[in-house]
C-alpha cells in the first residue's frame, strides 16, 4: 500500500499541469546581409511561453501579383525584406504553438508623426514553417513561401527545408500547432492581402510549447520503476 502511495504521488506530480516559463527572445540587430534577414531568435524549453510585436508589409507573405520571382517557379511567392523571420530553437521534443493576430499598437513612427501606429486594415495573417536555419550565402528579394514540386530544390535558402504552412487571407488571426523535436526551425511571418496597402501592418505573435506526449509516457514509465522503499515494522 505505502508503495503504490508513493508511485501515486510521484506520478501527481510528474503528469500535473506546469507553469509555463517565459522564452528567451532576442532581437538580431542589423538584420544579417547574409542568408535569411532574422529578426529574433526565440528559444523555448519543454514548456515555455512569449510573445512579441512588430509591423510587416501588407502583401509580405504573398503577393498575388507576382509569380515566381527569380526563377522560383509559377506559383506565388513572398517578399523577403517586409516579411519577419524568426529563428526558433526548440531544445526538447515539444508540440509548438503558435498565433498570429492583428495588433493595432505597434509603433511606426515618421520624422512627421512620432506617434504613428501601424495599420491592421490589409493584416490577413499568414506563415511558414521550415526545418533549419540558413544564415549563409545568396539572399534575394523574394522567397518560396510553399512547398511545390517544381520548385522544391530551387529555394535560394539552401539550408531550410519547407514543413508546414497557414495561408490566410480572410481572417485577422491565425493559430499553428506542430509536434516537432528538439532542433532548429524558421518561421517566416507575413500578411497576405492584395498589393495595393502601402501601409506597415501590426501584429503580434504569441507562442508556448508543452511537453511531447511521448515523453510524458516515459517519465510514467520511470515512476513505475522506482525502487521499493522498506519500512520499518
Amino acid at each position: 500500500m505505502n508503495r503504490t502511495r508513493n508511485i501515486t504521488a510521484v506520478l501527481t506530480t510528474l503528469l500535473a499541469p506546469a507553469s509555463a516559463r517565459a522564452a528567451t527572445v532576442t532581437a538580431i540587430t542589423p538584420r544579417p546581409a547574409e542568408g535569411i534577414p532574422y529578426d529574433q531568435t526565440v528559444v523555448l524549453g519543454a514548456q515555455d511561453s512569449g510573445s512579441f510585436s512588430r509591423h510587416i508589409g501588407a502583401w509580405s507573405w504573398e503577393d498575388n501579383a507576382l509569380f515566381g520571382g527569380e526563377g522560383q517557379g509559377t506559383e506565388p511567392v513572398g517578399w523577403t525584406h517586409t516579411s519577419n523571420w524568426m529563428q526558433l530553437s526548440l531544445t526538447s521534443d515539444t508540440t509548438f504553438t503558435v498565433t498570429m493576430s492583428r495588433d493595432a499598437n505597434v509603433a511606426w513612427p515618421s520624422a512627421g508623426d512620432p506617434a504613428r501606429l501601424a495599420s491592421t486594415a490589409s493584416m490577413f495573417p499568414s506563415l511558414t514553417l521550415y526545418a533549419g536555419w540558413d544564415t549563409d550565402g545568396e539572399q534575394s528579394h523574394t522567397y518560396q513561401n510553399r512547398e511545390a514540386a517544381v520548385y522544391a530544390d530551387a529555394f535560394w535558402a539552401e539550408d531550410l527545408t519547407f514543413l508546414a504552412l497557414i495561408n490566410n487571407s480572410t481572417e485577422t488571426s491565425i493559430t499553428g500547432t506542430w509536434t516537432l523535436p528538439a532542433g532548429q526551425y524558421t518561421l517566416a511571418l507575413g500578411s497576405n492581402a492584395p498589393a495595393t496597402d502601402t501601409n506597415r501592418q501590426g501584429y503580434q505573435a504569441v507562442f508556448s510549447t508543452v511537453p511531447e506526449p511521448g515523453a510524458v509516457s516515459l517519465l510514467a514509465v520511470a515512476a513505475l520503476a522506482l525502487p521499493r522503499r522498506r519500512r520499518a515494522c
